[in-house]
């Protein structure tokens, strides 16, 4: 595994050589690397795969020391009252996070940590009585109480990771104000109706109540009993911790807060040594002679050390931790949702059953197989744990509304499909990975798409994709509610499906002997045998899979352009006058000057295929290409010139029009409408066409000016083969950066029918590089195409991210990780030909500048 140079020259890379790990109960001797802030590597003696360390890495010779996971404290102090120096002791023991409460006004507005260690914040019971105005030594009234729950959620919803405090006289918050009058019960330390209330909130939000105890509490035992009873009735997850002495935290062992807290399940868990994992790491040299905590060699706090040679340096990497929101609260998209913290809440069991109406049973279907349930359909007598599917007519035609009590699961759609989408969000609002035993709190949740076309492009011409990867990514799509899955079926590089008449399109366009690696102008060609397609059949089958969960499947032909591996099988389909006749798909990517000839033979090839797909697929659009078509070959082509005076084409310019108006005629012959990309802007688009415009603002003003439909897929903010960032370590970096923020902030303008991602495939050659191009970026334009309208602030979408990265990692998806690829996920010394976005927004002007008024296209 080579590491990263970039990251070596930043003195982020790290290597600890023939530690001993110990993990939890495992521990073993291995060289364990870190990049910034992970773990990305850890190579046992007998592993094959041994580290390769770049110049400027930092190699550290661990024989003999154990490195074990940064211990994770909990407790019910805060910083401000144990001292400036307090994280720095606590990185002295072995601690990297800790868990305490920290001063609302000091973080809920967004500011971050600078601290040596990482801080998870609790919210002070205290301090919710002082903000609602509760008298030391009183009980809290119930408008009171209100208050406290409403700021309570405010900040569990800003990040906060639960309740601290609560069991203790409400005396000791000595900056109250006292009521003398009031009387102090010594013998009940919990103020139990306030208590119990917040516990609620904090069971809806998932949330833990912290319960330390105190010394000048009496009747600790009854304390202790009275706290698990408000635990058990209100399902609050509660930590009781001693009474603390001196300056103590209590440090257990990391990987139990790791779990209660949730920090096993980010998408870089704390608290364990493993690849992908945050480095939040402890270097121990071990005592045998000694009982005693071993000595601290090096701390690292998100891979930087804050102790080295068992003394602080001067490194603040410690951040304020944000506690993700509940799934139920994280949906993508985003939908409206009211939820009951005071009312029962519904567990998801094992046996519970899906009731739905008919006409619905395979929806039911679907969701009791995402949910992992096991109980059989039942008649409407049927009670606990039910969950219910059916229509109603109220709701928009794809819009839905959950109801939940503690009884009954009612998922209402105003059609099927809106039944489907509230059937997906419901698993939504499960837990990622363990569905079942879930308690969906009380509630209701509701939603309707603002646009209709919600869709993604993938290219399965460049790299074939065999039918099982189609049918996980048409499962992806309905977990995204998207609804239409564009297969662009041909290219130059390969023919993917059948066309009866004409087999050697499959014999021959769908094999090729190398392909093009790398981009730029040090690309290679490399020699390997690359085939696929699919039979009619196949493709039957998959569409059917695709309409069960409302997804409509839009077939591509590439016309007249983009046509090498069709010419492969019938060459005498080119304008061999001009072009030597081509033998098999093309190795190579870019944009290759080769067309169809403009014969009638050429019009029935085309004829031909639309009628396969016609065949093969019940969608009312039949995609028929159009971009990047080359008129090189026509002008040169004495063939074709005579063909165009018989036309009475005036150049050749003309040619694709010409082609254009004899494809969507026979579309529309087949009942269908033609699909193309926005380069038949070029000449008058014929009725009966919807447009593809990926040619920025310019194309997208030009289709809506002249009414025709047209769906939204600009490059700069949905071609998902773009980088992900301006880095070396980002594989194959071919066009400008496209960030996730960047996907977030697309806008369909109003008139459009919706948009789309696209996702082509020249360096994608695997499932898990499509995965790594997708995701997460299609889950940030998938709430874009839900929601419609003007992009919101990218910061509430982020705040669920991490939930939503759960389901992906649940699914199975190789996304990429938020702070850059992993080792796995690079391919280091594959050139590309990255550019800055000022520079492709050059190149687009230039493709579009004869659509602006006042060209001499115009």
């Amino acid at each position: 595994m080579l590491l990263s140079a970039e990251q070596a020259s930043r003195g982020e890379v790290r290597v600890y050589r023939g530690a001993t790990v110990a993990d939890g109960g495992d521990r073993f001797v291995a060289d364990v690397a870190v990049e910034g802030s992970r773990i990305v590597g850890i190579r046992r003696p007998e592993d094959a795969d041994a580290l390769v360390l770049p110049h400027g890495a930092v190699e550290i010779d661990a024989t003999g020391l154990l490195l074990v996971p940064g211990a994770i404290s909990v407790s019910g102090r805060s910083s401000e009252t144990r001292g400036a120096d307090a994280h720095i002791e606590s990185a002295r023991h072995g601690i990297t996070t800790e868990v305490m409460p920290v001063p609302l006004s000091t973080w809920s507005d967004g500011s971050s940590s600078n601290a040596v260690v990482n801080v998870a914040p609790l919210v002070s019971y205290d301090e919710l009585r002082g903000l609602a105005g509760v008298l030391a030594g009183s009980s809290a009234a119930s408008s009171q109480v209100a208050e406290m729950r409403l700021l309570l959620g405010e900040a569990l919803d800003a990040g906060a990771f639960g309740l601290a405090g609560g069991i203790e006289p409400a005396s000791v918050d000595e900056a109250a104000p006292v009521d003398e009058a009031a009387p102090v019960d010594e013998a009940a330390p919990v103020d139990e109706a306030a208590i119990e209330a917040l516990c609620r909130v904090l069971a809806e939000r998932g949330g833990c109540w912290v319960a330390q105890l105190d010394d000048a509490v009496a009747l600790t035992d009854a304390a202790a009993h009275a706290a698990q009873a408000i635990a058990e009735r209100t399902g609050c997850r509660i930590l009781l911790l001693p009474a603390p002495h001196g300056d103590e935290t209590a440090a257990v062992p990391p990987w139990e807060p790791a779990t209660l807290f949730g920090f096993d399940r980010d998408d870089a868990p704390r608290g364990v040594v493993r690849e992908g994992a945050r480095a939040d790491l402890v270097l121990l040299q071990p005592d045998a002679a000694s009982e005693t905590w071993p000595t601290v060699v090096e701390v690292l706090v998100a891979g930087v050390p804050v102790i080295e040679a068992g003394e602080p340096t001067d490194a603040r990497p410690g951040r304020l931790l944000r506690r993700p929101p509940a799934p139920h609260r994280a949906s993508v998209p985003l939908v409206d949702h009211e939820i009951d913290p005071d009312a029962p809440a519904h567990i998801l069991l094992a046996e519970s059953t899906v009731v739905a109406e008919p006409g619905l049973e395979g929806i039911g279907r679907i969701l009791q197989e995402r949910l992992g349930t096991t109980g059989e359909p039942a008649g409407e007598s049927v009670g606990t744990g039910r969950i219910r599917l059916r229509i109603d007519s109220a709701l928009p035609a794809e819009g839905f509304r959950i109801t939940v009590t503690a009884d009954v699961v009612d998922i209402a759609g105003g059609t099927p499909e809106g039944v489907f989408r509230g059937a997906m969000t419901f698993r939504q609002l499960c837990d990622p990975e363990h569905p079942v035993g879930t308690r969906v709190p009380a509630g209701v949740w509701t939603g309707a798409p603002a646009l209709g076309w919600r869709g993604v492009m993938l290219d399965v011409a460049r790299h074939f994709r065999p039918i099982a990867d189609l049918r996980r990514l048409i499962d992806l799509l309905a977990d995204h509610h998207l609804n239409v899955l564009h297969l662009h079926l041909t290219d130059d590089q390969g023919w993917r499906f059948e066309v009866p008449s004409m087999p050697r399109l499959t014999e021959i366009g769908a094999v090729r002997s190398a392909t093009q690696l790398g981009h730029g102008p040090d690309a290679t060609v490399e020699l390997g045998r690359h085939e696929g397609f699919y039979t009619i059949e196949e493709l039957r089958q998959l569409d059917a899979y695709a309409a069960e969960r409302f997804i409509t499947l839009v077939p591509e032909v590439e016309l007249p352009g983009h046509v090498q591996a069709a010419l492969a099988a019938y060459p005498e389909l080119g304008n061999l006058d001009v072009s030597e006749p081509a033998t098999e798909p093309w190795p190579s990517f870019g944009l290759n000057r080769r067309t169809l000839a403009p014969t009638d033979e050429a019009l029935a090839f085309g004829f031909a295929a639309i009628d396969a797909l016609c065949d093969a697929f019940a969608s009312p659009w039949i995609g028929i290409g159009g971009d990047e078509v080359s008129v090189d070959e026509w002008a040169a082509s004495p063939a074709a010139q005579q063909r165009m005076r018989e036309l009475g084409l005036a150049s050749a310019r003309e040619v694709q029009p010409w082609f254009t108006r004899a494809f969507v005629a026979h579309v529309r012959a087949r009942g269908r409408t033609a699909l193309a990309w926005d380069e038949v802007l070029e000449g008058d688009v014929p009725d009966g066409v919807r447009l593809l415009a990926w040619r920025g603002p310019v194309a997208m003003r030009e289709a809506l000016r002249r009414g025709i439909p047209v769906i939204a897929c600009p490059d700069l903010e949905s071609y998902l083969d773009y980088p992900q960032a301006d880095d070396t370590d980002e594989p194959i970096r071919v066009g400008p950066p496209l960030p996730i923020e960047k996907t977030y902030t697309l806008h369909v303008p109003d008139g459009a029918e919706g948009g789309q991602a696209n996702v082509w495939t020249e360096h994608l050659p695997t499932r898990d590089r499509v995965d790594f191009a997708m995701f997460p970026r299609l889950s940030a334009l998938a709430e874009r195409l839900w929601q419609g309208g003007t992009p919101p602030p990218f910061d509430g979408f982020a705040a669920r991210l991490p939930v939503q990265l759960r389901r992906l990692r649940a699914a199975g998806v190789q996304y990429r990780p938020l702070d850059g690829p992993l080792p796995p996920q690079r391919r280091l010394g594959v050139p590309g030909k990255p550019m800055s976005v000022a520079q492709r927004e050059a190149i687009v002007a230039g493709l579009v500048a004869s659509l602006l008024p006042g060209s001499p296209g115009e």
